[in-house]
């Protein structure tokens, strides 16, 4: 039997998502279009692809796909999510907690052939995302901690000026910069929002993986503070 494709027909899902009792659901915003998830490890990943600035698209349920089972049969598989990147990469995404993967895994593999098949066929990449992955590191933490912070209103001046010293300063610590660019202990605190503001923008970088502290390692690209 030929492999059978349900083609992504707009934003509309292969597969629509419910309430259900038995599991958390509910929807995370990303680029100011609402994307469900059923399940805590889905609402995390989607708070982790909505913090990724490479990120431009997803899309929940993306396609149904049609393919035979061992036995013989004709079975259906709906993929978690189809996740577009600003450098043209599609990515289907079947986000699985580990150990069930590793229990079900006899069930799921004839699933994810049938997703392989269909990636290639479509210029895309088949990938599995696991709780190792997503909470397995600082990073899902720092990414909720600075989303909360990301769309804030500006304030230009304050951030020029942080922009500034860190870029005369070279790489440093959050605590350092406040210290070297404010003298009193009340307009550091009113910086340090504008400092977190601009780690979630990218414009202060720092490394996401390990816990994000006053004592972290900070920097800009070079030539990044004199634009």
């Amino acid at each position: 039997m030929s492999q059978k494709i349900t083609r992504l027909d707009s934003r509309r899902p292969a597969r629509i998502i419910g309430m259900n009792h038995r599991s958390v659901t509910g929807k995370v915003a990303i680029g100011g279009i609402s994307i469900p998830f059923e399940s805590s490890l889905e609402r995390d990943f989607l708070i982790m692809l909505d913090f990724d600035p490479m990120v431009v698209d997803v899309f929940e349920q993306p396609v149904r796909i049609t393919y035979e089972s061992d036995e013989g049969r004709e079975r259906f598989y709906t993929p978690d999510y189809l996740v577009g990147y600003d450098n043209g990469e599609r990515v289907i995404y079947e986000v699985k907690y580990r150990a069930n993967l590793k229990d079900e895994w006899s069930k799921l593999k004839p699933k994810f052939r049938a997703a392989l098949r269909y990636s290639k066929l479509n210029d895309m990449k088949f990938k599995i995302i696991t709780d190792a992955e997503i909470r397995g590191t600082s990073y899902l933490a720092n990414a909720k901690f600075l989303r909360t912070y990301r769309d804030q209103t500006p304030n230009f001046s304050i951030e020029e000026h942080l922009v500034r010293t860190l870029a005369i300063l070279g790489e440093t610590t959050p605590e350092k910069l406040l210290i070297a660019a404010y003298w009193t202990l009340e307009n550091r605190m009113k910086a340090m929002a504008s400092l977190w503001r601009l780690v979630a923008i990218r414009r202060v970088h720092v490394d996401l993986r390990g816990p994000l502290t006053m004592a972290s390692s900070i920097w800009v690209t070079a030539g990044e503070g004199f634009v």
